[in-house]
């Protein structure tokens, strides 16, 4: 198999995605993006970045590309976690405080700031819905930071996810409580648990 032929190969298999880094791994020399791109089979999204040609590739991990600090949370995150009914509007992204990035500039993202002490509280690593590894916050942590900014959302989607999340965590808030004291959010937390215990 050419090299041409191995990164469409890899792409197809990777949610129509490519990294330069991806690249390297695979011992391709970089010169045969440019080559995929002039027989305009493969689109540069950004710098590093590559696409089959029209298609989305994913467009979340598109969007945190090179922006390590950046956290799918809030909507975004329950979305990701099943505890949201819709797909949100806007794509909610925590970062650090002192985050100066591109990000801050996309009218479609909602940014969120937050400690350097409370930004690792619930991080993980999860598919996207379109099937690349993302950072993203956990079930409790969207949880804890929805309640924390409950009157800038919608009530239903914080009602709907406490349901989901009791049917599934039943006996298991110890974690969420943990968080929610870190998080300077326990007694909303304690409230909102009540309703549904």
């Amino acid at each position: 198999m050419n090299y041409e032929s191995k990164i469409l190969d890899y792409m197809k298999k990777n949610s129509d995605t490519i990294t330069i880094e991806e690249v390297k791994e695979l011992n391709i020399p970089s010169v045969i993006m440019t080559r995929l791109i002039g027989k305009n089979l493969v689109e540069r999204v950004k710098p590093g970045l590559y696409v089959l040609k029209n298609s989305w590739g994913d467009e979340y991990f598109n969007l945190i590309y090179k922006n390590s600090y950046a956290v799918y949370s809030h909507l975004t995150a329950l979305y990701f976690n099943d505890l949201c009914e819709r797909v949100p509007m806007e794509y909610d992204i925590t970062v650090k405080r002192n985050y100066g990035g591109v990000l801050r500039k996309n009218e479609n993202v909602k940014l969120y700031y937050v400690s350097d002490e409370n930004y690792d509280v619930g991080l993980i690593m999860i598919k996207s819905p379109q099937g690349k590894v993302v950072k993203c916050y956990d079930v409790e942590r969207c949880l804890c930071d929805l309640i924390k900014c409950k009157d800038k959302i919608y009530l239903e989607y914080l009602k709907y996810a406490f349901k989901e999340y009791y049917k599934v965590q039943k006996n298991d808030v110890k974690k969420l409580y943990e968080y929610a004291k870190k998080l300077n959010v326990y007694g909303k937390v304690k409230e909102f648990m009540e309703v549904f215990l």
